[in-house]
This record gives C-alpha cells, sequence and structure tokens, in this order.
C-alpha cells in the first residue's frame, strides 16, 4: 500500500483547473478505476509500459498502440527497465498472488516469475545492471536491502536503517540515497534525507536536514539532484552536501504549495506537478497543472495540458521534449516539451526578519522578531496538513501538548509570508 502521505500529496494534485488547448494529448485509457496504485515506463527505443495492479500494457510506437498482459495479476505498483531489453515489474500488493515479481528478458514481449516469491512488502526498488537489486521495504521497521536478483534467493543483506521511507535513489556503486520520515531520530535528527556513500552499510544527514527533500528525488546528474519536501523544490549541485530551496513561481501570501516528485532529463530542464490551497483549508485544492522549467528550477512556465487533466502523476520522459504522465485511467503524451505555455515570473518577496528556537523543541517555541508585525496571523501543520492549535503570545508558544514529530508554521503579514520547519522531540 502506498504511503498515506504520499498518497494524500498525489491524491491532491489529481484535481483538475483548466487551460483552453493542449500540446499534452491523451494516448491511451489503461484504466476505469482511478483508485488503483500505477507506475509508467518508457525506454529509448520508444517502448511504454504501465503497470496497474493486475495488467501490463505495452507500447512498441511510442504510445501510439497498445497491447495488455493480464496473464499474471501479480498486483505489480512498479515497473523498471535497466536495458531495451530486460526489465522487472515489482512489488505484489496481495498475499492471494503467487509472483509478486517479474522479469522481461525480450523487451516485455513475455514476462517471467523472477526469484521466489516471498512476503517482503516494498516501499521503494531499485534495479541496477548486473542483476543487482537495492530496496527500501515497507511497514515500520524499513530495511535498506540489497541483493542478488533472479537467483535462488533475492536478498543478501540487511543494511542501514528503519523509517517510512518514499524513495530511494541510487547513483552508483557507493552512493545513495533516501528521504521520508527517517526513523530513528537518532543519529539522523529527524532529517528527511539521509545519504550513503559505502553502498548502503553507513548513513549521514544529507545537507542540514531540514530544508531537504521529503517525498521524492529525481537525479539527472550523479552531482545535481532535485526533490520535493512539504511546500517547496529543493536542489544540491554537490551530491547532497547541500540543498537550497528553489523559487516558488507562484508565491503569494494566501496560499500553501505542492509540488509532485520533479522529471529531470538534464541538469537544467525538468518538469513538475504543481498544485495550492488556501491557508487552513487543506481540503481545498486547485492543480496548477505541469510545469516546465529550461534553467534548472530558477524560472517556470506552465505546460498546455488537457482540460480536466493537468494534475499530472509520474511524469517520464525520453528527452527533453518527449515525455508522458497519467492521469485520471488515462496516458498523456507531449512530443513538443508540453508546448509554449505559459511564463511564470518569480514575485520578490520581502523577507521577514524572524527566527525560530530551539529546533529541535521539547517544551516551548520561540519566534524572535514577531513584534515587528503586530497584525500577522499564524498556523501551524502537521506533516500531512492537519492544522494543530500552537498560539503564540509574545513571540512564545506551548508546543508540551503535542506529539513528537515535524511540524511547519507559517507567519503571514502584510509585508509578506515565512514559513519554518521544526522537530518536536
Amino acid at each position: 500500500m502506498i504511503s498515506l502521505l504520499k498518497y494524500w500529496v498525489s491524491l491532491m494534485l489529481t484535481i483538475s483547473g483548466a487551460l483552453s488547448y493542449a500540446q499534452w494529448y491523451e494516448v491511451y485509457t489503461y484504466s476505469y478505476n482511478t483508485g488503483v496504485y500505477r507506475d509508467i515506463e518508457v525506454t529509448n527505443d520508444g517502448k511504454v509500459f504501465v503497470v496497474s495492479s493486475d495488467t501490463i500494457h505495452r507500447s512498441d510506437d511510442y504510445g501510439d498502440t497498445w497491447s495488455i498482459d493480464d496473464s499474471w495479476g501479480n498486483g505489480g505498483r512498479k515497473i523498471q527497465f535497466v536495458s531495451e531489453d530486460t526489465g522487472y515489474v515489482c512489488c505484489g500488493l496481495a498475499d492471494e498472488y503467487e509472483e509478486n515479481y517479474l522479469m522481461t528478458i525480450d523487451g516485455g514481449l513475455n514476462w517471467m516469475p523472477c526469484g521466489n516469491d516471498i512476503n517482503l512488502g516494498i516501499n521503494d526498488i531499485e534495479y541496477l545492471p548486473d542483476e543487482v537489486v537495492v530496496a527500501a521495504t515497507r511497514f515500520f521497521p524499513t530495511w535498506v536491502t540489497v541483493g542478488a536478483y533472479c537467483f535462488s534467493y533475492i536478498w543478501q543483506d540487511s543494511l542501514a536503517t528503519a523509517g517510512e521511507v518514499y524513495d530511494l535513489d541510487v547513483l552508483n556503486d557507493s552512493v545513495m540515497f533516501m528521504c521520508g520520515a527517517i526513523d530513528p531520530p537518532d543519529p539522523f535528527a529527524y532529517s528527511t534525507t539521509i545519504k550513503s556513500v559505502d553502498g548502503g552499510n553507513n548513513w549521514q544527514v544529507s545537507g542540514d536536514g531540514y530544508d531537504v527533500p521529503y517525498y521524492g528525488m529525481d537525479w539527472p546528474t550523479d552531482s545535481v539532484g532535485y526533490g520535493n519536501g512539504l511546500t517547496d523544490l529543493y536542489k544540491t549541485v554537490d551530491q547532497g552536501e547541500t540543498w537550497f530551496k528553489l523559487p516558488n513561481p507562484f508565491e503569494d501570501s494566501e496560499h500553501v504549495y505542492l509540488f509532485a516528485t520533479p522529471e529531470f532529463v538534464s541538469d537544467e530542464i525538468g518538469y513538475v506537478t504543481a498544485g495550492r490551497y488556501p491557508i487552513g483549508q487543506s481540503s481545498d485544492v486547485e492543480s496548477l497543472g505541469v510545469l516546465r522549467t529550461n534553467d534548472g528550477g530558477m524560472s517556470w512556465y506552465i505546460t498546455d495540458t488537457p482540460d480536466g487533466y493537468d494534475g499530472a502523476w509520474d511524469i517520464i520522459c525520453m528527452n527533453a521534449d518527449t515525455c508522458y504522465y497519467r492521469s485520471m485511467g488515462k496516458i498523456f503524451r507531449t512530443f513538443n516539451g508540453g508546448g509554449i505555455g505559459v511564463p511564470l515570473t518569480v514575485a520578490v518577496q520581502q523577507t521577514l526578519s524572524l527566527t525560530l528556537h530551539p529546533n529541535p523543541a521539547t517544551t516551548s517555541l520561540i519566534i524572535e522578531g514577531l513584534s515587528a508585525y503586530p497584525n500577522a496571523t499564524m498556523t501551524t501543520v502537521t506533516l500531512s496538513g492537519q492544522q494543530v492549535a500552537v498560539a503564540f503570545e509574545n513571540g512564545q508558544a506551548n508546543i508540551a501538548h503535542l506529539p513528537p514529530g515535524i511540524y511547519l508554521t507559517t507567519v503571514q503579514t502584510e509585508q509578506g509570508l515565512w514559513r519554518e520547519k521544526w522537530v518536536k522531540l
């Protein structure tokens, strides 16, 4: 079962808005049941695959025509190809499926059981050359495991850490990243992104541990990576040693913004789905469509998606201009980068002179500088967007009643907007 938090963000981003015409266009309807988890994959020779709970859909001509393989019904929820011919379907969702892992060596024409049928829930998995696989298992504790795939055994070693991992990215034989609700806090201090440089045997905090990805990451190169957090997009240019927030092209003082995991085809060109909701009204989400950047996330424009289908899941690209996404049981394609679109300019926001401490906190929280903004309004939410009672008086709030976890406090003033993520121990 996909993480509830990750599913919540994805569900929010499917709520449609409206644009007048489309450079993304529908090529296939793979399901009329939009509530079942799916995945999409493309290969360099023009094959496109969609895996759902009981079928594998395949196109040999960039999505123009499709065939269906429903002979396995393995409950798969992830498909990945390591070459044009070799691919895997992973992570069966129900015990009644005899084989939870499938493999093809002929470009998806035929699929076969891969390894033993094991009862091992997977949150994310990476298939590497030479039949090596790295996986983050589902539920607590979450183990990162590495092993040889499609032999008499699958997992050789249990490595690393525990937690609710939403994304696992393997850059090379040594370097890999995880993001999510990493647990236990020691030694990671509630960081939501951690890094290993020795093949997963040892892990360390990536960046400062706070302003880092939470839901997902994408790495167009071994050095340059992008990710989505609670309300922001992040970028690193030094393999996760430091991360910085990308400018929000929609920034205003009345909404909270959401971004899906971005898809980058180079260190400069990428796509992301955006949405927003009014502060304090997390159930009232508006989809803002699929955005494209040509300068590494410093500026964006809205691409031209069809009416009612601008809430895109799983954007995936073959190159800078040929991309696919799925929405409401349909597959959409573009050959021209989503069209000319609507350019967005980043509004210049006045920086509020506020400082939050201590962080992490135990019983009280202080925001210094609030006295300069007498008309400020403040809200605090959990990771899932639920608003909690945190009342600041003279810049100080009692938080002893809150359960341990990560929170986001927003200060809204006439001069601008300020947000800070903090940890309650």
